[in-house]
């Protein structure tokens, strides 16, 4: 039988098969044509519904698993899928409700419950996304993606191991995903048992037709293992093949972010931030906020200060953000995420709506932390706006911090990473913006550098917890992972990149 001659449903599975091995415009090439002739073809507006998923074009993913629900609304599959979509787009209540339709429908289902993690994990609940990762794998010990999100869990809270040997297990099963492996090369060295190298290149030989997102995807994770089995030049070459097709799918969008970055400098140096006056502080718990730039350590310093009895690490928690759409939305506003463009009216119903949240999430703790680096932007704003706010700000080792960053492939935001002197551009306007805040907000805002951290975490903790008003009892103090140094091989070559 003819490729032209395939029945709709072998084309379909022929569809889904090139989906799960990356080559997702073909996939797309065939569900389009699929249903421009059978428009009202359920399995085929799911199964692009998941191309555009894998894609990141999530406004088409909605399109399609919309009307794909709307046609056969008792479908939990295509609920589920939607439920991601909405995730995707920030929808997460929205993506909450879609899933509860679906557990209706299918109250012991492994991808339910997986799909249940990614909402916590998204909003950085992570013992609640575990709770639910670790159901799925219960329900079916095999499901890749309830493993990966577990793992991925388990790295944001500081358990490395244990989130290798999950990885090592799902690996042990069978599977051998980009993205199984793309995680295995997140984790501090010596995790893995595995040798990834080798598994990435056995996956790059046979997935020789894939799209270039996905090569582009693999480029990443094999500089990163290049780099930790101490092939540099390796690594160098294959990370700047990597960075380069972003760098220019991404200038756009830099250009905003340099002219954000601008006002935000303007705001914090003018006449207007020397008269910050932090905001009485309440009853309500301390917000504190850990910021650095990205791969600066604000996470381990997050872990660090956790220790402290009373303090609830809440990660890069989007607390801010939700409260922002939330105030625009009510009064009518198109919505923003940025507290900068939030009329002065509205910062009254901007600070009840996060401290609502915040004492929902904070619970008994005392002290919440959040450690979102976007949060420099309106630093003084928050202070001004919101009692009992704190500030611990990081800086590290610049080389250190910008090869870090020039290694990661984001998955939003961050549209300077993925050139040397954007990068180095950012830094310098973050460090700029950390010297002014600590100036501005001297009793509330201190600096921390991640080498002194890693040299002596007893003295930063207890700097913490006098910032916060906790009680430093001597308490035993796990040393952070010490990664200074890692530009060392890379510096010449930076310095020309």
């Amino acid at each position: 039988m003819t490729q032209t001659a395939k029945a709709p449903r072998d084309q379909l599975e022929e569809a889904d098969r090139l989906r799960q091995q990356g080559k997702l415009d073909r996939a797309e090439a065939i569900c389009s044509t699929l249903i421009r002739r059978y428009p009202d073809y359920v399995a085929a507006l799911h199964t692009l519904g998941l191309v555009y998923l894998d894609k990141r074009n999530f406004d088409r993913a909605l399109d399609c698993l919309v009307r794909a629900a709307m046609l056969d609304p008792n479908n939990w599959m295509t609920l589920t899928a939607l439920s991601l979509a909405y995730l995707r787009l920030g929808a997460n209540e929205m993506a909450a409700q879609t899933l509860d339709r679906a557990l209706a429908i299918r109250p012991q289902d492994a991808s339910i419950f997986a799909s249940l993690g990614e909402i916590h994990r998204d909003e950085r609940e992570y013992d609640i996304a575990q709770q639910a990762y670790r159901q799925a794998l219960r329900l079916d010990g095999n499901l890749e993606s309830a493993a990966i999100g577990l793992a991925l869990c388990l790295a944001a809270t500081g358990q490395s191991s244990e989130a290798g040997k999950v990885l090592e297990e799902t690996f042990k099963r069978g599977h051998r995903s980009l993205n199984l492996l793309h995680v295995m090369t997140t984790l501090p060295p010596n995790t893995i048992g595995i040798d990834v190298l080798g598994e990435l290149d056995k996956l790059a030989a046979s997935q020789s037709g894939a799209d270039a997102e996905f090569k582009n995807t693999l480029a990443f994770a094999r500089g990163a293992a290049l780099d930790g089995a101490g092939r540099h030049a390796e690594a160098w070459q294959t990370l700047v093949v990597a960075n380069r097709p972003l760098a220019t799918e991404h200038r756009a969008a830099l250009t905003a972010n340099i002219l954000r970055r601008e006002k935000a400098l303007a705001w914090i140096s003018g006449p207007q931030a020397k008269a910050i006056e932090p905001r009485a502080s309440g009853k309500e718990p301390v917000s504190l906020f850990i910021l650095g730039a990205s791969r600066s350590g604000k996470t381990s310093l997050e872990r660090l200060v956790a220790s402290l009895d009373g303090v609830k690490a809440g990660c890069e928690v989007p607390i801010v953000e939700k409260a922002v759409r939330r105030t625009f939305q009510a009064a009518a506003h198109p919505a923003s995420n940025y507290l900068e463009e939030l009329p002065p009216a509205l910062l009254p119903a901007f600070r009840e709506n996060y401290l609502e949240d915040l004492v929902r999430r904070a619970g008994s703790a005392r002290v919440f932390t959040n450690t979102l680096p976007g949060r420099i932007y309106d630093a003084g704003l928050m202070a001004m706006a919101v009692p009992n706010v704190r500030f611990l700000l990081v800086k590290r080792d610049m080389d250190d911090a910008a090869w870090r960053i020039y290694m990661t492939k984001y998955l939003i935001g961050n549209s300077y990473a993925y050139d040397l002197k954007a990068i180095r551009d950012y830094l310098n306007w973050y460090n700029t913006m950390i010297d002014l805040t600590v100036v501005r907000l001297p009793k509330i805002a201190q600096v921390v550098t991640y080498e002194a951290m890693v040299d002596d975490p007893a003295t930063v903790l207890r700097q913490a917890a006098d910032l916060c008003g906790l009680d430093f009892k001597g308490i035993p103090v796990l040393a952070p992972g010490n990664d200074r140094g890692c530009a060392a091989p890379y510096r010449e070559l930076m310095e020309h990149g």
